[in-house]
């Protein structure tokens, strides 16, 4: 495989690797929304949700269209969540298997 498919996965899974971007993106898999809704959706200060979505948008992980006076911003494509979903499932199967190994030691096993 060329390296520069390595490349482009490590920038993809480097503008990925930041929790506010995580939680954005999480916020779009509800649907379309704009600065405004996602920022009050997440907490977040509406100039550091722009931040986050033009660099998502750079990296194509998110789309945006003008609806009027607003933009409204959706998930480019549904494998960004299938991969976040992903992520999750080998997050719970880590913490079951240390949960496992707890139990195990506490036991004497």
């Amino acid at each position: 495989m060329s390296q520069s498919i390595f490349d482009l996965q490590a920038q993809l899974c480097h503008t990925m690797a930041n929790a506010a971007r995580l939680r954005i993106v999480h916020c779009l898999r509800e649907g379309p929304r704009s600065v405004g809704e996602i920022a009050a959706a997440t907490g977040y200060a509406q100039p550091k949700v722009s931040q986050h979505l033009a660099l998502l948008r750079n990296h194509g992980i998110v789309s945006a269209k003008r609806q009027g006076s607003e933009i409204i911003y959706q998930i480019a494509s549904p494998k960004i969540v299938r991969v976040c979903d992903l992520m999750r499932e080998v997050l719970a199967e880590q913490a079951a298997e240390r949960s496992e190994l707890v139990l195990a030691l506490q036991s004497g096993k």
